[in-house]
């Protein structure tokens, strides 16, 4: 593991602990990558998106080499952050996660819904960890039964 490699990290995600650098810094040399469900991966951004072709940009992530990345996203990927994508014929970015967002997705097996949000184009752009439990707190209200756990909560349900 790059010592350096660690250190930039640390400027990025300064609420990391070293272990979690080290596994981010260990994720980008052996370029892993995780899958998200099917179709979708979740891999590490080596480079910005730089190079343009046609109206998108391309990246290079762990894994899969090369990714599409839409013009909305071109800001936020950048080498360290986690990007998820679509694994389709041209493989596209969809959203771009922090570190600790994607440890905290993980963590708390929170994948189905980050990605059901993704496709949806209910979360788009750069998701941090506050936007992420404000999105999931929302989506978690809606479907919270009543006291007798059968329908939703009414006024005049008790």
């Amino acid at each position: 593991m790059d010592p350096r490699l660690t250190v930039k990290l640390g400027s990025m995600y300064p609420s990391c602990t070293h272990k979690e650098l080290g596994e981010l810094a260990c994720s980008i040399q052996e370029g892993k990558y995780w899958k998200a469900g099917p179709g979708m991966t979740f891999s590490v951004a080596l480079t910005r998106a730089r190079r343009l072709r046609g109206r998108d940009w391309v990246a290079k992530v762990t894994g899969l080499g090369q990714v599409t990345v839409p013009g909305p996203l071109k800001p936020y990927c950048r080498r360290g952050r986690v990007v998820l994508v679509s694994s389709s014929a041209p493989s596209r970015a969809v959203l771009v996660l922090g570190w600790p967002t994607f440890l905290w997705v993980m963590r708390k097996g929170k994948v189905h819904p980050l990605v059901e949000g993704a496709l949806a184009g209910k979360l788009a752009g750069y998701v941090g960890v506050p936007r992420l439990k404000e999105y999931l707190k929302c989506d978690d209200e809606e479907g919270l039964a009543g006291p007798s756990g059968i329908g939703p909560e009414t006024p005049g349900s008790l």
